[in-house]
Order: C-alpha cells, then structure tokens, then sequence
C-alpha cells in the first residue's frame, strides 16, 4: 500500500496577506566618516622593519628592546622595602628564611618571583599570606640577590 503525500494547505505568508506598516519605510543612513590616518612610525618600528623575522622572533624571545641612537633606559625603580626573618618552629625542625614586604604583589608576579628565586638560588621557595618562604637560612644571599633586583632591605 502506497501512501500519498498530502499537499500542504497552511497558508503562506506573502506581503500581501500581512499588514506591515513598516513595509514602505526607508531610511538613509549617513555614510560613517573615513577612519584617520595612522601615526608616521616611531624610530624603534622603523629599525623593527629593517629586521629579518628571526631577528624579531629572538627579540621577542629575549626581551630585548632596540637601542635607538644613544637614547639611554630609564634607571631602575626600587620595588619595595624587604624584612628577613628565620623559622624553625612549627616546620619540623627544618629552617625557613621567611622574606616579609611583598604582600602588595598580586599573583601572576607573585608566582614569577618566586619562580626567579629558586632558579637564582637554587633552593625551594613558595608564598604563604603574601610571605615569601626559602628553604634554609638564606638571609645573606636572598639580600644579595633581591637587592640586585633593585629592592631595598633592611
């Protein structure tokens, strides 16, 4: 048995069967204005064109910026006023130099610091409520070693 397809009687919208009262609007719209001229580049985006894309690709990798002339950086800033402090109780018996002054880090600079210090140092280090925990006593050479960072200690 064969079934026959039925034709469909629903009935179709057209614009002459629905009333739109928006039918005939037409609105002109200004043309938006020409976006402006880019900047003339900068010294440093001149020198940046005349390098070779693995020369960039290391700058970048590096950090490194484009000494222009004889144009000289800005000095470094000092970062902070550090405490050092050590601890035995409550660790086990181990010893811990705790580094106090670095609560105003946030997070990403936080794990980046601690990072540099134990590559510097070669010790363990970790953040515990904005303090800065170095395995051992190492007073000395974490003082060294962040004072070249350009913070100050006491």
């Amino acid at each position: 048995m064969k079934h026959k397809k039925q034709a469909d009687t629903s009935p179709k919208v057209t614009d002459q069967n629905w009333n739109n009262p928006f039918i005939g609007l037409k609105i002109d719209l200004p043309a938006p204005p020409p976006p402006p001229p880019p900047p003339p580049p900068t010294k440093e985006e001149k020198q940046q064109a005349n390098l070779s894309k693995e020369d960039l690709a290391l700058l970048k990798a590096f950090g490194g910026d484009l000494v222009i002339g004889k144009e000289k950086a800005p000095a470094p800033k000092t970062r902070g006023v550090l405490s050092f402090q050590i601890q035995r109780k409550g660790k086990g018996g181990k010893t811990v130099t705790n580094v106090h002054g670095l609560k105003d880090l946030e997070l990403p600079e936080q794990m980046e610091l601690c990072a540099l210090v134990k590559n510097a140092l070669g010790i363990g280090a970790r953040f515990q409520e904005g303090i800065l925990e170095l395995q051992g006593d190492q007073i000395q050479r974490a003082k060294d070693w962040f004072t070249k960072q350009n913070f100050t200690c006491k």
